[in-house]
């Protein structure tokens, strides 16, 4: 989606999941991580053609074999410098 000013909006989502390879690995390792899952949304203006303000919020969760979870979240700013 492109907003008239030039600035750009986007959303990703992403997931990775890990299995246990076999009844020795999960014995050794109990509480290994079983999948994580994150949203991006961005938005990125262009100040000029070769530099780009860019802003991101990211949400992730993490979720281990045993059913614990942890989530975290943050913003980033910054800048793209193309050439």
């Amino acid at each position: 989606y492109v907003i008239p000013t030039g600035t750009k909006l986007g959303v990703a989502y992403g997931v990775s999941t890990l299995d246990y390879a076999d009844a020795t690995d999960r014995g050794a390792v109990a509480n290994l991580v079983e999948n994580n899952n994150r949203w991006t949304v961005g938005a990125y203006h262009p100040l000029t053609k070769h530099l780009n303000l860019v802003a991101e919020y990211n949400a992730i969760e993490s979720k281990d074999h045993q059913g614990d979870s942890q989530e975290s979240s943050n913003i980033s700013l910054g800048a793209i410098l193309f050439f």
